[in-house]
């Protein structure tokens, strides 16, 4: 069945009836939650179910009951509430039933086509299998290509069947490297780019530093750009090159990482160690963007993350700051300003 927008409506489901009221996220979180931890996809796909049946629209669904429960979950774990592997069974449990129900609706072939994807070393897929469900829905052919998308596999893939538009999401400020990688090589297939997320900033303003064509503050503003962009396509935004500063840090990376777990002592716990990727990563950002923000912002979250841990988060950063002496001076200098800004 088609809607009045073109769009495909959900199989069994009632939507558009006004004879039933849809509750508020928090009268129902607790069901929510509780079916998503532990696992039962099932469950919560007759949750979504019902919450159809009772008038929410598909994009409501999406964005205020399924992914507000991500985010409540989320919040949750970073203040030492769940452990990771709860907050894992709720993304995984959100993420088969969203492909459920994009599953249900036929990619019209005749339709804009339009890639979606997460950023170079960015794992937080859920945003973007969100939007590229509701994409669909609204009538566009979408492909999802998953997370951490390595730039240098893209180009080709872009050329076979060019898209109108690409949207890309990235969670965190130690991902704008990783963001410009797979903006260049979209632009090199003559593909624009739009990007949303907490890793461009506030009011996006490290966007534009790595190539963006446009960026959206949430999910439901994307529909309109790309609806504007079928109809008149951006000028691409031209690339910016590294720094000899960043070239080095980036060509020292993966000995910088190795020094700073060093740095960390015997067997430190993994999540130290994943921690001192992100502000590696930070500091690459801070170079690239010339902002120290970038760095301060991650180094805030990982303070409030690990404390609720009861982990120390100075341990990362000299560990962190010991390593980029050996590699980084500009990195080095870009770390203590950041950490001088927060002390002070």
């Amino acid at each position: 069945m088609e809607s009045e927008r073109g769009a495909p409506t959900i199989l069994g489901s009632s939507q558009g009836e006004k004879n039933v009221t849809a509750p508020d996220f928090a009268e129902i979180e607790l069901a929510l939650v509780s079916t998503a931890m532990a696992g039962d996809a099932g469950g919560l796909y007759r949750l979504a179910s019902n919450l159809m049946d009772r008038g929410v629209p598909f994009d409501s669904l999406l964005f205020d009951y399924l992914m507000e429960t991500e985010r409540s979950v989320g919040q949750r774990w970073a203040q030492g509430d769940y452990l990771v592997a709860e907050e894992h069974a709720v993304t995984a449990s959100i993420e088969t039933v969203i492909s459920l129900l994009a599953g249900m609706f036929d990619q019209p072939e005749d339709a804009a086509p339009v890639v979606i994807a997460t950023a170079e070393g960015d794992d937080h897929s859920l945003p973007a299998r969100a939007l590229a469900a509701q994409l669909l829905f609204a009538g566009y052919r979408t492909v999802f290509l998953g997370a951490d998308l390595p730039g240098d596999d893209l180009v080709e893939f872009l050329e076979a069947d060019p898209p109108a538009a690409m949207v890309l999401s990235a969670a965190m400020s130690g991902h704008l490297l990783g963001a410009r990688s797979v903006i260049n090589a979209a632009h090199q297939a003559g593909v624009p780019v739009l990007v949303g997320g907490k890793a461009f900033g506030p009011d996006g303003v490290w966007a534009e530093v790595v190539g963006a064509d446009g960026w959206v503050q949430n999910l439901r503003d994307v529909q309109g750009v790309i609806d504007d962009w079928v109809e008149d396509p951006p000028e691409l935004s031209g690339s910016t090159e590294l720094s000899p500063e960043l070239a080095e840090l980036v060509s020292n990376r993966s000995l910088a990482v190795a020094r700073a777990e060093q740095a960390l002592g015997q067997n430190p716990p993994s999540r130290l160690r994943d921690e001192v990727r992100l502000v590696i990563s930070a500091v690459e950002g801070a170079l690239l963007t010339g902002d120290d923000q970038v760095v301060v912002d991650m180094l805030e979250w990982q303070e409030a993350s690990l404390n609720a841990y009861e982990m120390d988060a100075a341990i990362v950063v000299s560990a962190v700051r010991e390593a980029l002496g050996e590699y980084s001076e500009a990195g080095t200098q870009a770390l203590s300003r950041a950490v001088e800004r927060r002390s002070g």
